[in-house]
């Protein structure tokens, strides 16, 4: 690809690190390349990312070169809002749960609205890019459409937004870091090391289903699945490197007939019945909008909501409440969080026998109580850097027992 052909802003690293944030767990749907760029999909658009010290630099790919689709996120905050005014929003608030007076955003969203609409019909009165065809079976079969992989889409403020509000970059994420090391000596000594990690603010349906996928699983086995479900169920994007590219699957995609066993028979084992009554039961009883919906309610009844779904527990919903709808404050307990909280802060939890919804809630309280309302980043900084830490502490202890080995042989050596 030619440099040209690269967008970018300005992003320092310590704001944002990609080769953390992108592979620790909150989105299955990214791969790095040999040449160290990132690929996956996300608003519905292929993106190719990559980063210097101080820039992020992204190309897009969409079906065809018809413009950009008004987003279905459209009354969300970050997306409407450009970087400038986001700056305005956060100054001052980097510790507080960011609130919007919905009047200021509704005229700011009118004014972005109207502009991408203008900037849409123009570019679809030149569009003479075929789309690829798509049967509706669950097996897609792509024609010999032209190369739409070499289509790159090209609207600055629309494509820097969405990128914006998925890596939530209105957030100061220095001074959060600066605010938990100061309250907490075990973050200071270990998140200190390990930069940019932040909450991605993701798509409800896609978060949800994904993580429903992650119970008793790897992320491996998890990235399998949710690749599973968008070649079957999603729509086709593009084909980009050799590789073919589908949407997530909306949640009437999840209803068809005989959904359970055919996920059953793509290995998704007792979480096929989860996504398929899941996803029926938002169909029947609620509505496509309703899991967007809930970010605009307090964080206490988001969670309740989710628990009521079948398959879902405390840890997938708070990992919903915290990745999609805008609950900062909820922390997602597993068995790696519970072993660190008993041994650097909770001791007294060492007698427990097993994460009871008890013990869980009081964990979720301790770090709510100890780091703020963004006690959910903060977690999640601190267990990814400690997980990075005891990875590299492992392989440094690795290293200098080789070296010590290697030393007493060449004594042996020179004794003998």
């Amino acid at each position: 690809m030619s440099s040209a052909n690269w967008k970018q802003f300005p992003c320092n690293k310590l704001e944002l690190c990609l080769d953390t944030v992108l592979v620790c767990g909150q989105s299955f749907r990214w791969r790095k390349n040999s040449s160290g760029e990132w690929l996956g999909v996300m608003a519905g658009y292929v993106w190719r990312l990559k980063q210097s010290d101080d820039r992020i630099l992204y190309q897009v790919y969409g079906k065809h070169n018809t413009a950009v689709r008004e987003s279905a996120d459209i009354n969300d905050k970050s997306l409407k809002l450009g970087q400038s005014n986001l700056n305005t929003l956060y100054e001052n608030e980097a510790l507080k749960d960011p609130k919007i007076v919905k009047n200021e955003v509704k005229q700011l969203t009118q004014t972005t609205v109207k502009g991408t609409k203008t900037k849409a019909s123009t570019k679809r009165s030149n569009a003479k890019c075929k789309l690829p065809q798509v049967n509706s079976t669950s097996s897609h079969t792509i024609d010999s459409s032209p190369a739409v992989n070499d289509v790159i889409l090209s609207d600055d403020d629309h494509f820097s937004s969405l990128l914006h509000n998925y890596f939530q970059l209105g957030v100061d994420l220095r001074q959060l870091y600066k605010s938990w090391a100061s309250k907490d000596p075990y973050f200071n000594q270990v998140a200190s090391n390990f930069y940019g990690i932040r909450i991605l603010r993701q798509d409800p349906v896609e978060n949800l289903f994904s993580f429903v996928c992650s119970s008793n699983n790897n992320i491996s086995r998890i990235s399998s699945m949710v690749e599973n479900l968008c070649t079957n169920y999603g729509e086709f994007i593009t084909r980009l490197d050799e590789t073919d590219y589908f949407t997530f699957p909306s949640i009437s995609a999840l209803c068809k007939e005989n959904i359970e066993t055919h996920l059953r028979q793509l290995g998704f084992g007792y979480r096929a019945k989860f996504i398929a009554r899941i996803a029926r039961d938002i169909t029947e009883n609620k509505s496509e909008n309703w899991l967007r919906s809930l970010r605009d309610r307090p964080y206490s009844e988001v969670k309740s909501e989710l628990l009521n779904l079948y398959g879902v527990g405390p840890k997938v919903a708070d990992c919903v409440c915290l990745m999609s709808l805008d609950k900062t404050e909820a922390v997602p307990v597993d068995t790696h969080v519970w072993q660190i909280t008993m041994k650097h802060y909770l001791t007294k939890l060492q007698s427990a026998k097993s994460l009871t919804d008890k013990l869980y809630n009081e964990i979720g309280d301790f770090y709510r109580s100890l780091w703020g309302p963004y006690a959910g980043w903060a977690h999640s900084v601190l267990f990814t850097a400690d997980l990075r830490h005891n990875k590299r502490k492992g392989e440094n202890e690795a290293t200098e027992k080789n070296v010590t080995d290697t030393i007493c042989n060449q004594t042996k050596k020179k004794k003998k």
